[in-house]
C-alpha cells in the first residue's frame, strides 16, 4: 500500500491545497467580500450622479466675495446686508458670478432684492443685474419690477438701487403707480418707498381722489 505523503514533502501549490490552509481561508473570504465591492460600487456609480446634479446654496457674505481668489459662481447665492438706518436687505440670484477678486462686481440672473420698511418691504424683481459689493449698489435691467407694501409700484427697463441710502434711479422711461394715482415719465429718482419721488421728461400723472381717500 502506497503510503500517504506529508506536508513536508508537498510543494508549497500543494500544501496551500491542502483542507485547512490559509490560502483556503482567504479564498473563502473573498467569496463573500468580492460580491459585497461589487455591489457597493454599483451603488455609488447609480448614486453619483444624483449628487453631483444638486445645486448648492451659499450665503454670501460681503467679505467673501470680496476675497475670491479667482472666478467665482454660485448657483442660487444669497446677500444679506444693512441700509445705514440699520434696516435689513437680501438679494437673492439664480446664479453669481465674480470674475476675478479685483473686480468687486458681481453679475446676477433671475434676482429678486428686497428691504424691509416700517411699512413693509420694498422689493424688485429682474431677469439680471449687477452688485458693486463696495458700494452696496444694484443695477438692474429688465423688465424691472419695483413693488412695495404701501402701494407703490414702477415698471421700467433699468433701475439703480442704492441700498444703503434705500434709493432708486432710473434714466429709461418708467411707469407706476402710488397710493393716489399712476404716472409715466422718461426718468425717475426718489425713495424706494415711494414717499419722495422725482420724475423728469414727459410726465404724466393721473390722479384717483378714490385712492387717496383710500389711504387716509
Amino acid at each position: 500500500m502506497a503510503s500517504r505523503p506529508t506536508p513536508s514533502s508537498l510543494s508549497p501549490r500543494q500544501r496551500a491545497a491542502l483542507p485547512g490552509s490559509r490560502h483556503e481561508a482567504l479564498m473563502g473570504q473573498l467569496k463573500w467580500l468580492l460580491p459585497a465591492l461589487a455591489g457597493m460600487l454599483a451603488l455609488a456609480i447609480l448614486v453619483w450622479p444624483l449628487v453631483a446634479a444638486q445645486e448648492f446654496s451659499f450665503l454670501l457674505a460681503k467679505d467673501q466675495v470680496a476675497v475670491a481668489p479667482e472666478r467665482l459662481k454660485v448657483t442660487r447665492a444669497e446677500y444679506r446686508g444693512k441700509t445705514a438706518a440699520g434696516e435689513a436687505f437680501s438679494i437673492i440670484a439664480g446664479t453669481a458670478l465674480q470674475r476675478s477678486s479685483a473686480d468687486p462686481v458681481v453679475e446676477l440672473s433671475r434676482l429678486s432684492a428686497s428691504i424691509d420698511d416700517r411699512e413693509g418691504p420694498s422689493r424688485v424683481t429682474a431677469p439680471k443685474g449687477r452688485y458693486f459689493i463696495e458700494e452696496d449698489r444694484l443695477e438692474v435691467s429688465g423688465p424691472v419690477q419695483l413693488r412695495s407694501d404701501g402701494g407703490y409700484r414702477i415698471d421700467a427697463a433699468t433701475v439703480q438701487v442704492d441700498m444703503k441710502r434705500r434709493t432708486i434711479r432710473t434714466d429709461a422711461a418708467v411707469s407706476g403707480a402710488t397710493p393716489i394715482g399712476d404716472f409715466r415719465a422718461n426718468s425717475l429718482s426718489g425713495d424706494l418707498a415711494g414717499k419722495r419721488i422725482t420724475m423728469v421728461g414727459n410726465v404724466h400723472l393721473r390722479i384717483d381722489q378714490r385712492r387717496g381717500r383710500g389711504s387716509r
